[in-house]
């Protein structure tokens, strides 16, 4: 799939992982015209390689609510099923699954003060697993940091 990128194709690419573009910004910056990059971005999205999506991670507790950050450690055999599971759940917001420490890890979202009800409602739902061979971390408290990766 990667031979069907061409090196501006791959130029566009390390462009956007830099940060937000316009359209108009990316043709200057990769020296060819704004249509050249709508076609491009448009076959970029087309072979999966990127996705259009607006997404803002705000800062809740301004909102009153509150984000609980939870790292599991999942045999390898319940992944999916655990990931399907946690899909259905309501306040489950945001959820990777990852390498290393923890397999899989959710964000949940409730009212402040509600957080322990959340937990519970978490723990109902994921009860058809065997507790003794997962192991989970929770995470309450975070605080919103602002910076650029590149």
């Amino acid at each position: 799939m990667t031979s069907d990128l061409d090196e501006l194709d791959k130029r566009i690419l390390r462009e956007l992982c830099t940060g937000i573009y316009s359209y108009d910004q990316l043709a200057q910056t990769c020296g060819v015209t704004r249509n050249t990059i709508y076609r491009r971005v448009d076959k970029l999205e087309k072979l999966h390689f990127i996705s259009k999506k607006i997404m803002a991670i705000p800062d809740f507790a301004k909102l009153g609510l509150s984000a609980i950050i939870i790292g599991m450690d999942v045999p390898y055999r319940d992944i999916d099923k655990v990931i399907d599971t946690i899909k259905l759940h309501p306040d489950a917001k945001f959820l990777w699954r990852t390498y290393g420490e923890h397999q899989v890890k959710v964000i949940m979202v409730c009212e402040k003060g509600c957080e322990g009800g959340a937990i519970e409602r978490l723990r109902q739902v994921l009860a058809k697993f065997d507790p003794a061979e997962m192991h989970i971390s929770i995470g309450f408290a975070w605080e919103k940091i602002e910076f650029s990766p590149f």
